[in-house]
């Protein structure tokens, strides 16, 4: 009968730190698209609290028309780029039948209210869910994504999917790179009968 060995305390401790060390000195480019689901797959399913009023904001509440959606936090850093091009798009595309949502991963109170408040894009969305921290368990797909030698794949916020009539991504989009979403607009309101909002 063979004894079990166990490794010391310093050795754990020398392994631990050892690989956040590694981790610590990539220096590759993180490549924050990737890990979010890829187009021609089904958007996660979600249920979140609604930022007004007590019912839920769910994911198939999103089908049935286009849908921008916006993975974000009041603690994002690049702020002002990714503001921008979503306010654009939103004042453009809105009115035109496309949904614009965001989901905050902040937790209902005062720093969440000030935010939205000083918002140029809070008059143009549809819906805005609250996470409280949810965010990255329900979208972060960098553990199934494939590592490639050239980059790591990390989920970043702020984040955005593009999701035609049946929920399915249609395109995928990390910060102020949301503004390439614009040819991919037009050829689903091209493709299908999209109703303007009144």
């Amino acid at each position: 009968m063979s004894r079990l060995r166990y490794p010391s305390i310093a050795a754990v401790f020398t392994l631990v730190f050892g690989i956040a060390g590694l981790s610590a000195c990539d220096k590759r480019p993180i490549n924050a698209t990737a890990a979010l689901s890829a187009p021609g797959t089904p958007a996660p399913a979600f249920v979140l609290q609604r930022y007004s009023g007590s019912d839920s904001l769910r994911s198939t509440d999103l089908q049935g028309a286009p849908a921008v959606l916006a993975l974000w936090s009041t603690h994002c850093p690049y702020q002002t780029p990714w503001v921008a091009s979503f306010d654009s798009l939103a004042w453009a595309y809105g009115p035109r039948g496309i949904r614009f949502v965001v989901l905050a991963d902040d937790t209902p109170g005062k720093a969440l209210d000030s935010v939205l408040a000083r918002s140029p894009w809070r008059s143009a969305v549809a819906d805005i869910g609250v996470a409280s921290g949810r965010l990255a368990g329900l979208f972060d797909g960098s553990r199934a994504a494939p590592e490639k030698a050239t980059d790591r794949v990390e989920f970043v916020l702020p984040s955005f999917l593009l999701l035609g009539p049946d929920g399915h991504v249609v395109r995928r989009a990390f910060g102020p790179a949301i503004s390439d979403f614009r040819p991919a607009l037009d050829s689903l309101l091209n493709a299908a009968s999209v109703k303007p909002r009144r």
